[in-house]
């Protein structure tokens, strides 16, 4: 089999459209944690990984911007704690 992938043009073509869906999908990871965790941020961490991803730094910023501002600022499903104090 990977004589096939290796030695024709359709399995070359095959190997290059999964490489481009496969990065195409990792480039667009902020923009996907971003939107999914609702960050308010959404545009501008969109802007950041599209203009500013391919440098490797913009896209490890956007992708902490995306994680950092997702869900309210918290990594707690339930939002902060409340605790009943008895004063």
């Amino acid at each position: 089999m990977m004589h096939w992938m290796v030695d024709s043009r359709s399995g070359f073509l095959f190997l290059l459209v999964v490489a481009f869906v496969v990065a195409a999908v990792t480039y667009a990871i902020p923009i996907f944690l971003a939107w999914t965790m609702g960050s308010p941020y959404l545009t501008a961490i969109t802007l950041l990984d599209l203009l500013l991803g391919w440098t490797i730094l913009g896209w490890i910023a956007a992708l902490i911007w995306a994680i950092a501002s997702g869900n309210g600022g918290t990594f707690d499903e339930d939002g902060p704690s409340r605790h009943n104090s008895s004063v």
